[in-house]
């Protein structure tokens, strides 16, 4: 079956979006501030949070969900936050 870039990309930011939800308070207020730390970052080594950029971190963070073991929920954990760091920065540019 052939995905479309743009539905892909689309199916992985709903996705993202749907483990957000289920977030409380305090975990969004942690991706929060990773994402003004990250935003900092990046911009010391002169990278703009494009869509595709975006898209790259969540991509990348869900793979390695998938592919890794669960040791206590910290490792998907992580990754997780990666993907709505991604998401967040994502959002600058898409509209929804």
């Amino acid at each position: 079956m052939v995905v479309a870039v743009g539905d892909a990309r689309a199916q992985l930011t709903e996705l993202i979006r749907s483990q957000m939800e289920a977030r409380d308070v305090c975990e969004v207020a942690g991706t929060y501030l990773l994402e003004v730390e990250l935003r900092e970052r990046l911009a010391v080594v002169g990278i703009e949070p494009t869509p595709d950029l975006s898209v790259a971190l969540m991509a990348v963070a869900m793979l390695l969900a998938e592919r890794s073991p669960e040791w206590g929920g910290d490792v998907r954990d992580l990754l997780g936050e990666i993907a709505q760091l991604g998401l967040a920065l994502f959002g600058d540019a898409d509209p929804d």
